[in-house]
């Protein structure tokens, strides 16, 4: 064989020899590319997931303000109906009281 015929054999031969390499290369390269992409994946999950916490957090405290609140409310109206009903007892204990000494006075009469 002549170096040109040498020399056509040779060209596939690194013509594939390229075509591989830049293959590899693009192999590679989104290689690098789907793991820089799954890390920033992962950073906006934790980055969300701490959102999240935070915000369930603030919600608990937000309810438990509310929850507060409105415990300090009823009690406050069950102090009132308590008074009330207080009131109303002596109210009727008065009144029996009043009554007897009522019907007391007539029978002496």
């Amino acid at each position: 064989m002549d170096e040109k015929g040498a020399g056509r054999h040779g060209e596939p031969a690194e013509e594939l020899d390229r075509l591989a390499r830049e293959s590899y290369k693009e192999a590679v390269d989104r290689a690098f590319e789907a793991q820089k992409s799954g890390i920033r994946l992962s950073r906006r999950f934790f980055e969300n997931w701490v959102e999240t916490l935070e915000d369930h957090a603030e919600l608990n405290r937000r309810t438990m303000q509310g929850i507060t609140e409105l415990v300090r409310e009823q009690r406050e109206v069950f102090r009132e109906l308590s008074h009330e009903s207080l009131d109303a007892y002596d109210g009727f204990v008065d009144s029996l009281s009043t009554y007897y000494d009522e019907v007391a006075e007539e029978s002496e009469d």
